[in-house]
């Protein structure tokens, strides 16, 4: 493995290109983008010990998106080879890029699953004639596990929910973001337990995706391994957080909450998503947005501002 330090504004690789290093951010920030109408569309934007560009070196295909350096950012390359020869002499040193691996393929593998169910509740509506109109709320329930089908790479994450049927309430509408963005992305607890659980009052979020996570207090066993959050936070048994639960992410200007796979589920402004819904994904808007992470009684209730 080599290291390569990049200068701010510099194109560390661009969508369409055929290289294939992976790089592992050890100091600096970098801005991953697609091209988008008129300007680039901003999809992540990573920190240190973040992993970029790996899925070239596994599918051989041409880059999916742009990275740019935002900042004096020092990274680790790893070439194919490079990946080869660790696998016979030190595998320790392919975790943070394995479980990078697994995320990806996690994302794509809950996307690929709702879609296919979107599609089938589709296709019941549209051979039912007449729609029933004194249905009762169904309750939330945790998603049953089925056998996982490998999914192609997406980068794109979000996920769009079905047409509301004629007895479902109109969501509000999302506020456009004011020009230029938005400036801050707050993390607060709403309780104190949720509040204890913090490592301080509020956190900056300044990476994205942020990935929110239960905390393991014994490093290196089992699933900790592959542990990719950036807010690990502490549960108690029975558990409300899932070891990988959500994470808060962008695309563009907008930003939005991902469930990632969850037991329990993710609730963002009293919407419900995971994978017992039909949505993984929920926009934020501007101001305060509130998000409970677990079953509707959890205590794990804080808000997100975008300002």
């Amino acid at each position: 493995m080599s290291q390569a330090v990049f200068q701010p504004g510099q194109m560390i690789f661009r969508e369409g290109d055929t290289t294939q290093e992976a790089y592992r951010i050890l100091k600096g920030r970098v801005e991953i983008s697609i091209a988008g109408e008129g300007k680039a569309v901003i999809l992540a934007q990573l920190g240190e010990g973040d992993i970029f560009g790996e899925m070239a070196m596994v599918d051989e295909r041409p880059r999916s998106a742009s990275a740019q350096a935002l900042e004096v950012t020092e990274c680790e390359v790893l070439t194919a080879e490079n990946f080869n020869e660790a696998v016979l002499q030190r595998p320790e040193i392919l975790i943070p890029y394995l479980a990078s691996f697994f995320e990806r393929l996690r994302t794509a593998n809950d996307r690929l699953r709702m879609e296919m169910r979107l599609r089938a509740q589709a296709e019941q509506r549209a051979s039912v004639p007449v729609a029933s109109t004194s249905a009762a709320p169904v309750a939330r329930v945790v998603a049953p596990l089925t056998k996982s089908i490998a999914p192609p790479s997406l980068e794109m994450t979000r996920v769009s929910a079905p047409a509301p049927v004629a007895t479902a309430p109109s969501a509000a509408p999302v506020t456009p973001p004011p020009e230029g963005g938005y400036q801050s992305v707050i993390l607060t607890a709403c309780n104190d337990h949720a509040r204890a659980r913090l490592p301080e009052t509020s956190v900056a979020i300044q990476k994205f995706p942020f990935r929110i996570g239960r905390k393991h207090d014994t490093p290196g066993k089992g699933a900790t391994v592959f542990a990719s959050n950036d807010l690990p936070i502490a549960d108690d048994k029975p558990y409300q957080i899932s070891r990988n639960h959500c994470s808060i992410e962008r695309e563009g200007d907008n930003f939005f909450v991902r469930d990632r796979g969850s037991s329990l589920g993710t609730v963002v402004n009293e919407a419900p998503i995971g994978l017992a819904e039909n949505s993984l994904t929920h926009d934020l808007r501007g101001g305060e947005n509130q998000i409970l992470l677990g079953s509707d009684d959890s205590q794990f209730q804080f808000k997100v501002t975008l300002r």
